[in-house]
């Protein structure tokens, strides 16, 4: 009987679970763990995390601008000794209290501009330009946890029902008042649902204003507010986590409470409409965004054209590449809770308490502890529908050495051969002894060394032994 051959040498659309698993596609993953898609179209292990500092106790955030990386305290006096870490006092206007969170920061005329949230819920925006008080004064600025920085102005949701947005004077964060100048967007006239302005974003220059179900978009770069207008709107579609939405690829990103959702153009009519870019992930992401007490935040980092959501500890990473065409899904796991990031000059840092860690490309452990990358193939019929198949074995081209196993049955989770340890590019060597007779099968690959790891490609060898 004639031995037949399938290679898979295609990963570009990630983990995607809305199919079941005996009927996705090949280049369809049902899972991959702390691995991500190349622009080569291969598979590859995350960056691990190498520990930066532990900052000294008693700030919040972390901002990366002015070539430093800075962080919030709101009583005391407190400075950082590493040189790399600048600490800013964001004293409370009411008396001196500590600083719960940081919701929004920007370089504004070369000053730091900030949003803080206080331990007993209060939220100040403060302006670093070296006046004293470091807080907004205006009665007008709404003091609200969204905002954002365009056309030489600050946005901000307004603070009680947040069925406006409020912006401030041209040029002048501490002025919210100035006629003809300052002023604020209907835009509780304009929601069909809910009218609270819940965050803010930018697209093709145009500011967004998103409520939970819907989203608005504001022409806002003429200097004469009188000309600001109402340009487009996106109903059914919007976000409860302003921290989430980010630009990527000149479209908008944004969690919703139904996963990740984006704003863009249709091509054929110049409308604007919201695309499920999410909905691969949705039965992972839902049930995590429903049962964590954590704050969604979301970021796009530039050094490896990724949009990434942070949710606990678990981040949700979306690689996209027009040219290479890859737009895929994948999870990271991380040993801590993610308090806060920033990106400075293409590393990407993260906080936990008082610690900071980063990705370094030459890191291939956390802190030195291991980390499992799962990558699993969804069970696949070998173009053979209805066939009883029995592999004889497997080629796989591997940077690094992973544990291969194959599932031989949709209906028992743990049908699967027991794993075969594999290095390197096992073509030269011969075939891989994997014997397992079925009609479709799954094949799962892990993980766990401190080396590098990534999948190029792999090849199932079969005899089709007839129909079922």
């Amino acid at each position: 009987m004639a031995v037949r051959a399938i290679t898979f040498d295609r990963f570009d659309l990630g983990i995607d679970r809305r199919k079941g698993a005996a009927v996705s596609d090949a280049n369809r993953l049902l899972d991959m763990k702390n691995a991500y898609v190349t622009t080569g179209l291969a598979t590859q292990k995350r960056p691990g995390l190498a520990k930066v500092t532990t900052l000294e106790p008693g700030t919040r955030g972390l901002f990366a601008g002015l070539g430093k990386l800075h962080t919030f305290y709101g009583q005391a006096d407190l400075t950082h000794a590493d040189p790399r870490f600048v600490a800013h006092k964001v004293a409370h206007p009411d008396g001196e209290r500590p600083v719960r969170d940081v919701w929004f920061t920007d370089i504004f005329n070369a000053y730091i501009y900030v949003a803080v949230e206080y331990v007993d819920g209060s939220v100040k925006h403060h302006y670093l330009d070296e006046t004293t008080p470091t807080a907004i004064e205006d009665e007008n600025c709404p003091h609200s946890k969204a905002a954002i920085k365009t056309a030489s102005r600050i946005f901000a949701a307004g603070a009680n029902d947040g069925s406006v947005v409020r912006y401030c004077k041209v040029g002048s964060p501490r002025d919210w008042t100035a006629a003809n100048d300052a002023g604020f967007l209907p835009t509780g006239l304009q929601f069909a649902g809910d009218r609270s302005a819940n965050a803010l974003g930018l697209y093709k220059s145009d500011l967004v204003v998103l409520s939970r179900d819907g989203a608005q978009v504001w022409n806002v770069q003429n200097v004469d507010p009188t000309t600001m207008a109402l340009t487009d709107r996106v109903e059914n579609v919007g976000t409860s986590f302003p921290r989430t939405v980010r630009n990527v690829s000149g479209d908008l990103y944004f969690l919703a409470d139904f996963g990740f959702r984006s704003i863009t153009t249709l091509q054929y009519t110049a409308n604007l409409a919201d695309v499920d870019v999410g909905s691969p992930i949705d039965s992972l992401v839902v049930p995590e965004i429903r049962g964590a007490d954590v704050v969604p935040q979301a970021f796009f980092h530039y050094g490896s054209g990724q949009y990434i959501c942070v949710i606990g500890r678990e981040l949700y990473v979306y690689s996209v590449s027009r040219t290479a065409k890859i737009a895929a899904w994948s999870r990271y796991s991380v040993p801590f809770a993610v308090d806060a990031v920033a990106e400075l000059a293409g590393e990407l840092y993260f906080r936990s308490g008082d610690d900071i860690y980063r990705f370094a490309t030459d890191a291939y452990t956390d802190e030195g502890a291991p980390f499992e990358v799962l990558v699993q193939l969804p069970y696949m019929d070998l173009k053979s529908p209805g066939q009883l198949k029995r592999v004889v074995g497997m080629d796989i081209v591997v940077d690094g050495e992973c544990d291969v196993s194959l599932g031989y049955d949709v209906r028992i989770p743990d049908a699967a051969t027991p794993p075969v340890r594999v290095r390197g590019n096992s073509r030269p060597g011969g075939v891989i002894p994997i014997e397992v007779s079925g009609t479709e099968f799954s094949i799962t690959m892990r993980n766990l060394s401190s080396k590098p790891f990534r999948i190029d490609a792999l090849t199932v060898y079969f005899e089709a032994l007839g129909a079922v």
